[in-house]
């Protein structure tokens, strides 16, 4: 029998306390931008949140290699053997970096293409473009902060995570403030101004992160160790990373696809989907925690082989999930009016709000099963489904559902937040139904390991 981690003995919600906390500031981020942007003006503050799922895509891709080398570093962990997580970790954390700069290059190189493909109206793509040519230095920067933030988890320390986000948003919050408000002498510099500060504020906070790792932590590498390992950890890793890429990187383009609805309907449905989409991201924050600390937790119960642990752990955090998510929005929900004027002064999207936070409210609960239960299903290995049929069904029924109600139905913004209903709603049963049917139990590592020693 293996030896208890220290995940483990904190358990669900020791775990997730730090984590929720560092969710907290980490999505409130670009919640924060958005309340600067708009402060500049609408169109900034719609230039900004369109490129944001442009981001998100590049940032997806570095999270999905993290978190899949992480995923097998922490079955290695569970089933006591730390020689070969270390490995692992030294391997998914240099294929992180390499990534890291192939992105920021290319987005950079990229940016002008694509908020030209999106319609944008011309002084929003102006204000995309200057945004977009600063904040691409951000992969290389989280490419960094993931592998840090993901050995810091691995080891049961997300206090120190949580540390570094805190220093991450209160600097972004004061350089935010300075650069748009011009304090202490400063010039006002605009949307560039914001890009910068969360540049900086990023490279302040993984100072943070890996003077712990490093100082701390204190993983004893061995080059010999990686290359014995190095083979065999990146392709368990690519077996999880290529199709847990799929699903995020589709959702991201939907995300693009439906700002290019949105921009064709006009400058303020477009700030109306920027607004309530980014508002929202509030109600994934207790998801989002609860799901990275199951990850850890049930990929060490699968890595020990204790599957009844690993399903009961499954329950006991969807369960939590579900009522945590459903408070906040429903905070949101009946604050509707008051949060939407933070935002902006437009009399038409003041008007709108509660009907806009409704539709958005209605889909965070499936959306919660989705995160949790598909992000546990990649992290098991059993991702492959998942990933080819989610994005299909959000392609091929739930975006020309969204271009339906939003032109045909003439609903405007509000077809386009149906769609979203019913894509998270279906793809919740798709993803509930699968982990049911208890196929992860014979995907993770040691279980296709051990049927390949059986075959040899």
């Amino acid at each position: 029998m293996t030896e208890s981690t220290t995940a483990q003995s904190k358990g669900l919600w020791g775990m997730s306390r730090p984590l929720l906390v560092e969710q907290g500031l980490q999505l409130s981020v670009p919640l924060l931008d958005t309340f600067y942007l708009s402060h500049i003006s609408d169109s900034a503050a719609s230039a900004a949140g369109s490129m944001t799922p442009v981001i998100f895509f590049c940032v997806n891709i570095l999270w999905v290699t993290v978190f899949a080398g992480s995923s097998i570093a922490s079955q290695r962990l569970g089933a006591g053997n730390k020689e070969k997580a270390i490995a692992t970790i030294a391997t998914y954390a240099s294929w992180g970096l390499v990534l890291g700069v192939l992105l920021t290059a290319a987005l950079y190189t990229a940016s002008p293409l694509i908020t030209a493909a999106m319609g944008l109206p011309s002084q929003v793509q102006q204000d995309a473009n200057l945004y977009i040519s600063i904040v691409c230095l951000l992969l290389f920067v989280w490419s960094i902060k993931l592998i840090f933030q993901s050995i810091l988890n691995i080891f049961g320390q997300p206090q120190w995570n949580m540390l570094a986000n805190i220093v991450f948003f209160s600097a972004n919050a004061f350089g935010n403030t300075v650069v748009v408000f011009g304090l202490f002498g400063c010039p006002k510099l605009g949307i560039a101004g914001v890009a910068w500060a969360s540049v900086i504020a990023s490279i302040l906070g993984i100072l943070v992160s890996g003077t712990v790792v490093i100082a701390f932590i204190k993983i004893p590498f061995h080059w010999r160790s990686l290359r014995r390992e190095f083979k065999n950890a990146s392709h368990h890793t690519l077996r999880i990373a290529l199709p847990s890429m799929i699903e995020p990187l589709s959702f991201d383009i939907n995300m693009i696809v439906l700002n290019g609805f949105a921009a064709s309907l006009g400058a303020v449905a477009l700030a109306a989907k920027i607004y309530t989409f980014n508002i929202f991201l509030v109600g994934l924050i207790i998801t989002l925690a609860l799901t990275l600390a199951s990850e850890i937790l049930i990929c060490q119960f699968v890595g020990a082989g204790n599957y009844s642990k690993a399903a009961k752990q499954m329950k006991q955090s969807l369960k939590a999930a579900l009522w945590g998510s459903g408070a906040v929005v429903f905070a949101l929900l009946v604050f509707n009016h008051p949060i939407m004027g933070i935002f902006t002064d437009n009399e038409t999207l003041l008007g709108s709000a509660f009907w806009l936070f409704l539709l958005a409210a209605l889909s965070e609960p499936p959306r919660a099963v989705n995160v949790m239960v598909g992000g546990v299903l990649r992290a098991t290995g059993d991702g492959l489904l998942i990933s080819i049929v989610g994005p299909l069904f959000t392609w091929l029924v739930a975006i020309p559902t969204a271009y339906v109600m939003a032109f045909v139905f003439e609903w405007g913004v509000y077809g386009i937040l149906l769609s979203a209903i019913l894509d998270e709603g279906c793809r919740a049963v798709m993803y509930w139904y699968r982990w049911r049917l208890n196929r992860w139990q014979h995907t993770h590592v040691h279980a296709i390991e051990q049927r390949a020693a059986a075959e040899a």
